[in-house]
């Protein structure tokens, strides 16, 4: 069994080719979209929603088949197409030229796989089952976002405005640790969940000037 490393792709501007048609092409495409990439899809089957991205040039589709060739400067590949026999001949390309390639429920033709993921704004949390079973990963998912709801987003940015101060204030990793799991477990998400953002900011400002004081020489 494979063992994954989890990385997050920066895609933007990047070219990712999406070979579709089949099961998961509009989310997939959707998701690279969100992450602004550069998308192209081959398909020779249309949906709504990839017809009007394309009226408007969200993405490049090309309404065929997969021909060898297509990878041409991809970054990223993803295949769902209705016939599954040519993933090999797509796998065998994309190896060639070192292009990471998905192939949707087909993972022996995957260098890596997609997680389900839960997004609060910046907030990130991704869970896999290795693929043994997405199911799985989907139920952990969902009962991760309903203990970690908007207000997360909200926090996570005010962490990150102060993180600049912290860095100054604080120096090396060894002082800063702490200081950031003070930050953390404050009474500022119980100020944000009630919808008091000023007071949010006061809590964790009183935290940093606590931790500026001198400390007594014992």
């Amino acid at each position: 069994m494979s063992v994954y490393y989890p990385v997050l792709l920066r895609l933007e501007g990047k070219r990712c080719v999406v070979i579709g048609g089949g099961w998961g092409t509009e989310n997939r495409v959707k998701d690279l979209l969100d992450a602004d990439a550069l998308v192209t899809l081959i398909s020779p089957v249309g949906f709504r929603v990839i017809e009007e991205l394309a009226a408007r040039g969200r993405l490049r589709w090309e309404a065929r088949d997969y021909q060898s060739g297509d990878l041409e400067g991809a970054f990223l590949v993803v295949a769902c197409p209705f016939d599954r026999s040519r993933n090999a001949e797509l796998w065998a390309e994309a190896e060639a030229r070192g292009i990471p390639v998905n192939a949707v429920d087909d993972q022996p033709h995957c260098t890596f796989i997609f997680p389900a993921v839960h997004r609060q704004g910046d907030l990130v949390v991704a869970v896999s089952s290795a693929g043994k079973s997405p199911a799985l990963a989907v139920w952990i998912r969902d009962r991760i976002a309903r203990q970690f709801g908007p207000e997360y987003g909200e926090f996570l940015n005010l962490l990150g405005g102060l993180r600049p101060e912290v860095i100054r204030l604080f120096q090396g990793f060894k002082r800063r640790q702490p200081v950031w799991r003070r930050l953390i477990g404050s009474a500022a998400i119980d100020h944000i969940r009630e919808g008091r953002p000023d007071a949010a900011r006061r809590a964790l400002q009183n935290v940093l000037e606590e931790e500026t004081q001198p400390r007594p020489i014992l």
